[in-house]
C-alpha cells in the first residue's frame, strides 16, 4: 500500500513530492538581526566556533585560529585539509580535517586518533561532540563525498550519512545510526538521548544511544538545519546553511533535468542552496532577484541567507536571528555563547558578529 501511496503522492504533488516550502513565520519571523549585529572579527571562510577558557576557537578552511575577547586572533597550527568539525571539553579539543578523520589534541587523549577499518570510513565528518571524558559522537555527512561536497550530496538526494561513537580510550569506532541525509550537528541532552540535524530532510531527530531508537523532534523546517551548540538557559542554539527555495524543490523532484544540470553546469552556478551569493554574473537569478532601482529586496527568493534560531530544551523555536536576501551575514553554520553575548561565524560573509545581549546568560 505504501507503494500504491507513494505513486498517488508523486502523481498528486503532496507528501514527499510536494514542493511547497514552510514559510518563516512565528519564532522564525524574518529580521535583520544578525546583518545589524556588531563584526566582531573578519575571518575567511569562518567556521566552527568552540568556547575554551582560553579564548574561541574557530575554523578558516585549514588553520585553526583563537580568538581573545577583543577580537584579536591568532593561529594556533595548519592542516594539510580542511578542518571540518570542533568540539572542545575537559582540556581537549577534537577536530576533524577534511578526509583524513578525527585527532584528539590536548588533555587525557592527546594524540588520539580513530583506529581500525572502520576509520576509513570517517571521510566526511561533519560535527563533533564529547559525551564524556573518554567518547565522543562523531557525525560523518556522506559515505561518498568529502564535507566540501556538501551541495551535490544535497543534489544527488544522497542518504549516506551516519552517526559514530568513538571510544578514546582504544580508538574504536562504534555505529550508532546510518542512512541519515546529510547529519549536520549533534547536542547532547544529559541522557542517553542525543540531538541530530538531518540537513536534507529538513528536520532534527532525537536518537538513543542505547536503543538506536530515532524520534523526530523538530520537522518540516524552512532551511537546512546546520550544527547545534548548547545555550545557557538549557536550551540550543541551531544554525543553519540556507533556507528553502521552491524552484530548488522543484528540481529536486525533476529527474532528467536534475542529472543534466549536476553533469553539465559548473558546482558555482547550479541551481542549489549556497553559503554565499551576488558574486558573479553567472549564478541563476530567479525574477524577485532582479534589483529595482538598484536595491535588492530583502524578501526576494535567494539561494543564501543567515539564520539562527534559539530552542528550548526539547527544540522547540523560541526566537531567531536573520540575515536576509539582501544580507551579507550568510552561510551562518556556527555559533557560540561569549559571556552575554552569541557570536555567529559567518562563512558566506568570511566574518564573524556579535549579537550583543543574546544569550543572557553568564560564562566566563
Amino acid at each position: 500500500m505504501s507503494g500504491l501511496s507513494q505513486l498517488f503522492d508523486r502523481f498528486l504533488g503532496r507528501g514527499d513530492w510536494a514542493v511547497t516550502v514552510p514559510t518563516l513565520d512565528g519564532p522564525l519571523l524574518p529580521n535583520q538581526r544578525l546583518e545589524e549585529a556588531e563584526p566582531f572579527a573578519g575571518l575567511a571562510e569562518a567556521d566552527n566556533l568552540v568556547r575554551t577558557d582560553k579564548g574561541i576557537l574557530a575554523s578558516s578552511a585549514n588553520r585553526l585560529m583563537r580568538f581573545g575577547a577583543d577580537g584579536h586572533a591568532e593561529t594556533l597550527q595548519e592542516f594539510p585539509g580542511d578542518i571540518t568539525a570542533l568540539a572542545h571539553a575537559r582540556g581537549m579539543t577534537a577536530m576533524a580535517i577534511d578526509g583524513k578523520g578525527v585527532v584528539i589534541r590536548g588533555g587525557l587523549h592527546d594524540g588520539r586518533e580513530a583506529t581500525g577499518d572502520e576509520a576509513r570510513r570517517l571521510s566526511c565528518v561533519t560535527a563533533l561532540t564529547f559525551l564524556d571524558s573518554n567518547t565522543l559522537l562523531v557525525a560523518n555527512g556522506s559515505g561518498t563525498l568529502p564535507a566540501s561536497g556538501w551541495r551535490r550530496d544535497l543534489m544527488q538526494k544522497n542518504a549516506s550519512g551516519s552517526l559514530w561513537r568513538l571510544d578514546l580510550k582504544s580508538g574504536r569506532l562504534e555505529l550508532i545510526r546510518d542512512g541519515l541525509a546529510w547529519p549536520a550537528g549533534i547536542a547532547t541532552t544529559g541522557s542517553n538521548r542525543v540531538y541530530v540535524t538531518e540537513a536534507w530532510r529538513h528536520r532534527v531527530l532525537a536518537i538513543d544511544l542505547a536503543t538506536r531508537a530515532t524520534l523526530p523532534v523538530l520537522e518540516h523546517l524552512p532551511a537546512y538545519p546546520a550544527r547545534i551548540a548548547p545555550a545557557f538557559n538549557a536550551g540550543y542554539w541551531l544554525t543553519f546553511y540556507s533556507v528553502r527555495n521552491q524552484l530548488v524543490e522543484f528540481i529536486l523532484r525533476e529527474e532528467a533535468y536534475r542529472k543534466r544540470m549536476l553533469a553539465e553546469v559548473p558546482e558555482a552556478y547550479w541551481m542549489a542552496p549556497s553559503l554565499g551569493s551576488w558574486r558573479d554574473y553567472r549564478e541563476p537569478m530567479q525574477g524577485s532577484q532582479l534589483k529595482q532601482m538598484n536595491v535588492l529586496k530583502p524578501y526576494a527568493v535567494t539561494r543564501s541567507y543567515g539564520l539562527v534560531v534559539h530552542c528550548d530544551q526539547n527544540m522547540k523555536p523560541l526566537s531567531s536571528f536573520h540575515s536576509r536576501a539582501d544580507g551579507k551575514v550568510h552561510g551562518t553554520l556556527s555559533a557560540c555563547e561569549a559571556g552575554d553575548d552569541l557570536l555567529v561565524a559567518s562563512r558566506g560573509g568570511s566574518r564573524i558578529v556579535r549579537v550583543a545581549a543574546a544569550a543572557g546568560g553568564k560564562r566566563g
